[in-house]
């Protein structure tokens, strides 16, 4: 079986993030901000009124970050956080509340923000700045069946020849594990920036150096096809992406 993990464990192909508030007003505007200040197509956020109904789906290495607001109903934020500390050590918390009376318990928790309400856009953002979810994205990596681990941002595009799945990385030179397609695939294309270009290729659209017309020109001068079958939604995908990283100001 392949794991997709990141160097602090995590499930899913985007960042998860969990929102628990007993207040739906404060999880709107919170949702709101993330949305504005975050590229939604990489995030997904899952919502939870109360520590409780957090818990009970909750399992380690789940989510990236969990925020948690501390006063809620029977579970606080801080009880709550001492039962994901009781499992997951590496997934990031933090703390909601208007005064910082429980900073004690916050360094207890190892949480590693405080964001204080009512929430701005500003204070969000400070969080976010500090979080630095963009450096988390690149420390992902694919945890592969025969004890090998590939850093997902590393690899510049996947083929299958030989009955073997080979990565092509910038960093750590090819990666060579006797997996089929079928198994690489989901896990590399929940990902948005992976898309298969052509049977048996997995790209990476953050190491394409050009389209041209049927070709991908990758960043290690790689040309790969773009099947004729495939192509509408491979250029589609391609320009979505493109997109998206213009929308944020071109950094990759």
């Amino acid at each position: 079986m392949i794991k997709t993990t990141k160097t602090y464990p995590s499930g899913g192909g985007h960042m998860r993030v969990a929102f628990v508030d007993d207040d739906s007003n404060e999880l709107k505007i919170l949702h709101t901000y993330f949305n504005d200040l975050t590229d939604p197509s990489t995030i997904s956020i899952d919502d939870f009124s109360s520590g409780e109904e957090f818990l009970s789906r909750f399992t380690a290495g789940l989510y990236d970050l969990v925020v948690l607001d501390i006063f809620m109903g029977d579970l606080t934020g801080v009880d709550v956080a001492r039962k994901i500390r009781e499992t997951d050590h590496n997934v990031r918390l933090v703390f909601c509340t208007t005064s910082n009376d429980f900073a004690s318990e916050s360094y207890e928790v190892d949480a590693c923000y405080y964001l204080l309400k009512p929430y701005t856009e500003t204070n969000v953002k400070s969080m976010l700045d500090r979080l630095n979810l963009a450096e988390l994205e690149r420390t992902r990596s694919l945890s592969l069946p025969d004890g090998q681990s590939v850093l997902l941002r590393d690899i510049i595009y996947a083929d299958y020849t030989s009955h073997r799945m080979v990565f092509h990385c910038k960093k750590s030179g090819d990666i060579i594990s006797r997996l089929s397609f079928a198994e690489v695939e989901p896990k590399l294309c929940a990902y948005p920036y992976f898309y298969s270009s052509s049977r048996g290729i997995i790209v990476n659209f953050y190491e394409v150096f050009m389209q041209k017309d049927d070709t991908f020109i990758m960043s290690n001068g790689s040309y790969l096809p773009i099947s004729r079958r495939k192509a509408k939604d491979v250029i589609s995908a391609y320009s979505s992406f493109r997109f998206q990283q213009l929308r944020k100001g071109g950094v990759v």
